[in-house]
């Protein structure tokens, strides 16, 4: 506890800024607002007075001076553009921001690798100071404190018998479970899906399955592009099951990994079978302690004061 008492006191004598706007999409309006919703909770436990905001809230209740922005380039077309102020941009490529106190932020694929200017600074994580750009891959909404809780909550733990999905049922290029479909059916097991829920539910519908894959699609396996689902699923309690090599990378044996989805269920059925508890609860403090938006909001502010943003 003192280690982290330390660490934002540290942020906050670095970083200036009297509070954080989170310029974002509004809960459940698009998948993105999740990622806005992670931030919002995280900079508040961290001690941020955090707003979230978006085009359609009224810009004069709101004293914006001094403030840290975090916004995302289909959201942000009435964004106050402040002198004062520092920008978190993601995907912004409107040339109104030309000129402005800011920093851009990429979620991580291999493309990074070929940039010459970008420096690996962690697994996943590369800083561009030249170009100001972090690459990074999202987390888990949860905060360390709170994966902690759930740990506590699955001890002993009868799961049920369905395979769990939440989120969008995409196509093949971004990832499907139907790709897994065929393998549970014939082992009698329910896939269940769900989309667009509160946290809470989210939790417990991923805790109590039998398992819960992340799986990712062609477009997403080529690129290396890593699923914030790996992380969320874990945090709640369930076994990294996944068909990426980049996630099984970034991970290393912890987790369930075969390219092949006919392999992948193979696979993860024996696991399951044998996975001890303390095995489990050692994954998710993996994920405690690197991979919660509070642990991605300090490399923000660190890529910020390294690119002199402030």
């Amino acid at each position: 506890m003192k280690k982290l008492l330390f660490l934002f006191a540290t942020c906050a004598s670095l970083h200036a800024f009297d509070q954080v706007v989170i310029w974002g999409h509004k809960l459940h309006s698009h998948t993105h607002s999740y990622i806005h919703e992670a931030f919002f909770r995280a900079f508040n436990h961290m001690g941020y007075k955090t707003l979230w905001l978006d085009d359609e809230d009224d810009q004069s209740l709101y004293n914006f001076k001094n403030s840290l922005f975090i916004t995302e380039g289909q959201v942000d077309k009435k964004i106050p553009l402040r002198q004062d102020c520092v920008y978190v941009l993601h995907n912004c490529d409107d040339p109104k921001y030309k000129g402005i106190n800011g920093c851009k932020l990429q979620v991580y694929t291999d493309d990074v690798l070929s940039r010459k200017t970008a420096k690996k600074i962690a697994p996943c994580i590369y800083y561009d100071l030249e170009n100001k750009t972090l690459y990074m891959p999202w987390a888990t909404d949860q905060l360390p404190n709170e994966i902690d809780t759930i740990k506590k909550s699955i001890k002993g733990i009868e799961r049920s018998n369905y395979v769990a999905w939440v989120g969008t049922i995409c196509d093949g290029e971004h990832g499907n479970i139907g790709q897994l479909e065929p393998f549970f059916k014939k082992s009698k097991r329910e896939v269940a899906k769900k989309r667009g829920i509160e946290i809470a539910e989210h939790i417990d519908f991923i805790r109590n399955a039998y398992m819960a894959p992340t799986i990712v699609g062609k477009w997403q396996k080529e690129k290396g592009y890593i699923p914030c689902r790996i992380f969320k699923n874990i945090s709640y309690g369930q076994m990294g099951i996944t068909n990426s090599k980049r996630v099984a990378e970034l991970f290393g044996d912890r987790i369930v990994y075969e390219e092949s989805e006919s392999k992948l269920f193979t696979a993860a059925e024996k696991r399951m079978k044998s996975l001890k508890e303390e095995e489990l609860f050692a994954l998710m403090d993996f994920v405690r302690d690197n991979h919660t938006y509070v642990q991605r909001i300090e490399t923000i502010l660190d890529f910020m004061e390294k690119c002199n943003v402030r």
